[in-house]
């Protein structure tokens, strides 16, 4: 069971859950009777290609340097990520 799940990374992870969660939000959203809410729904499926490219890197990169380097780098762009909007967070309370 442990060889199965051990090639998973943070941005994997993420982009299984975004491309499951705007599946159905997409064909939610197209079903509807609004015009609007189905070209929102068009909008959902053309962001699917960032992820699948972002998802397509990731495999590369594990296949190539381990997901134990993949999943450090990882973690170190998502604590920048985060780092920069606490930063944002306090300079929008001084202003």
């Amino acid at each position: 069971m442990k060889k199965q799940f051990q090639n998973w990374t943070l941005f994997f992870i993420a982009g299984i859950f975004a491309i499951i969660t705007m599946l159905i939000t997409s064909i939610i959203l197209m079903t509807g009777p609004s015009a609007p809410d189905a070209l929102f729904g068009m909008y959902l499926l053309f962001s699917l290609v960032p992820v699948l490219i972002v998802i397509i890197i990731d495999r590369i990169l594990v296949w190539k340097f381990g997901n134990k380097n993949v999943n450090k780098v990882q973690f170190s762009i998502l604590l920048l990520i985060v780092l920069l909007w606490m930063v944002r967070f306090v300079v929008n309370l001084v202003i």
